[in-house]
This record gives structure tokens, sequence and C-alpha cells, in this order.
């Protein structure tokens, strides 16, 4: 009996040194497990301060763009037009009566860039007067004049991308150019020496038809929008100049003489209209006076 009661508590004694042992493996493997968890948890927060420091460095760099393309902008000027309408040379476009007559006369715009923040627009025609307005720029873009126009910096240099609008289902391509290059650029329209007056294009006609109707807007002319069709009367190169905001009767119009110097008609006498020079060289408006 003796025996049996030694050898039980013999066995009681195994089983419970075997749980205790049991007991201490679960905790050490726990404490491994927390220690595993501190570890991946450390390596986290380590790769989120990399990736913090990464956003940082963009952010930085972003910034630094921007204020070169700043410095590269304030206090000189470029200029905004159309150039393709549809593909198609804006000039041929509306030559070719597939473009609005005013497009690029009402889509030019010059732009002098004040500060920081401010740029200046001057615009052809008094009835669309100059203004002031905020602009825009990230690192890839600048927007400006409700245009958002895609620029790079290379070797301290800025330069603009073409970009596209959409117009009624027409798609009209833009150019932004320093001014000096612009003007050069489009010296084939403005100079007398290579223009010739008497094989005017449609849009040569209409540019210089504008010159001289705000020419005398400025001169105390009551200014109003308008728009130009341009027809062939009995010889003649006529420009019809129409209220483009209101139905009305045609409120003048121009023509090119045989001696190439474009005239407005002056209904002053009643009909037949006579006709008064106005200027002798394509886009001089030295000579424009206004009718009464």
């Amino acid at each position: 009996m003796k025996r049996l009661v030694v050898g039980s508590l013999l066995v009681s004694s195994l089983l419970l040194g075997a749980c205790q042992k049991s007991d201490k493996t679960v905790v050490k493997s726990t404490e491994q497990t927390s220690s595993v968890t501190k570890e991946s948890s450390g390596t986290t927060i380590e790769r989120s301060s990399s990736s913090s420091e990464m956003q940082s460095s963009t952010v930085n760099s972003e910034s630094a763009i921007v204020a070169d393309a700043q410095s590269l902008l304030i206090g000189k000027s470029f200029v905004l037009s159309p150039t393709l309408y549809d593909g198609e040379p804006v000039n041929q476009a509306m030559d070719e009566q597939k473009a609005p007559q005013n497009l690029f006369h009402d889509g030019v715009a010059n732009i002098r860039f004040m500060d920081e923040a401010t740029a200046h627009i001057g615009l052809a025609g008094s009835y669309r007067p100059d203004h002031d307005t905020a602009y825009t720029l990230t690192s890839r873009t600048l927007t400006v004049n409700q245009h958002t126009i895609p620029y790079s910096i290379e070797n301290g240099l800025i330069s603009f991308e073409s970009w596209t609008t959409e117009d009624q289902g027409h798609t009209i391509t833009w150019s932004f150019e320093p001014e000096g290059e612009a003007a050069e650029n489009s010296s084939e329209n403005t100079s007398d020496t290579i223009v010739d007056t008497k094989n005017l294009t449609a849009s040569q006609l209409k540019e210089w038809v504008s010159a001289v109707l705000d020419k005398q807007f400025s001169m105390g002319r009551s200014s109003f929008p308008y728009t130009l069709t341009v027809e062939d009367h009995e010889g003649y190169a006529y420009v019809r100049v129409e209220h483009s905001e209101m139905q009305i009767d045609s409120i003048t119009g121009f023509r090119v003489n045989e001696q190439g110097q474009l005239e407005e008609g002056d209904r002053s006498n009643g009909f037949p209209v006579t006709y008064k020079v106005m200027s002798s060289k394509f886009m001089d408006t030295s000579e424009v006076t206004v009718l009464e």
C-alpha cells in the first residue's frame, strides 16, 4: 500500500514539473513574440520617418522650381496668342472663314509679370481695358488669364510648350513667348517693307482695320465690340464693321484703294458714300482721324 502511494506521489510530481516547464515555455514564447513585434514596430516607424523625409525633399524641390520660375518671370513681358485652329494656321483658317474673324485680334494678350503673384494684362481695343490679375505657379505649369501653360526650366532659361483649349467643338492651339521673340515671329505681318498692301490676305486686312479702330477709340470714338467681314466689290477689298453683340446695320466700312491705302467710308454727306484715307502704310496709324 505504501509503495502504491509513493508511486502515485512520484507520478504527480513528474506531471506537476512537466506542467511548470510547459508554462515557462509559453511565457518565453510570448516574450519572444513581443520582442519581434517591437522590432517590427520599430522598423515600421523608421520607414515612416524615411517617407516623410522624401516627401519633405519633394516639397522643397518643387518650391525651389517655383521660386526659380518667379525670378525668370518678374519684370518681363510675354505675348499669349492663338497659333492653330483645328490644326490649321490661324490666319489661314480666318481667311478661309473657318475660324472666328476676331480670333487673333481678341485672342492676343501682352502679359507682364509685376511681382510674385500679380500680372498686368494688356489687350487690343479700348473696349477691353488693360487690367491686373493674379497668377499661380506649380513646378510644371503657369496659370494666368484663364490659361494653364506648361513650362520647364533648363540651364537657367524658362521655356513654354504649346497647349490647347476647346471652343464650341473646335481646338485652338496657343503659344506663350517672350515679347521680343513674338515680335520677330510676327514681323512678316507688321513690316511695311515686305507687305504688299494691294495684295493683302483677309487676316492682314482685318488686322489693319482693327489697328485703325483701336486708334480711333483712343481718340474719343465710342468703343464697341465688333466683328469684321471681308468682301470683294467692284474690284475693291472691303471690310464691313458690325457690332458683335447687337443686331444692327453695319456701323462702318473700310476698303483698300488703287494705291494700296486703307480708306474708311464717310456717310456724313449721305449717299453715295465717299471714302477718306486712314492709313497709307500697313499697320501705321499716324494718319488716323475720327469721322464725324
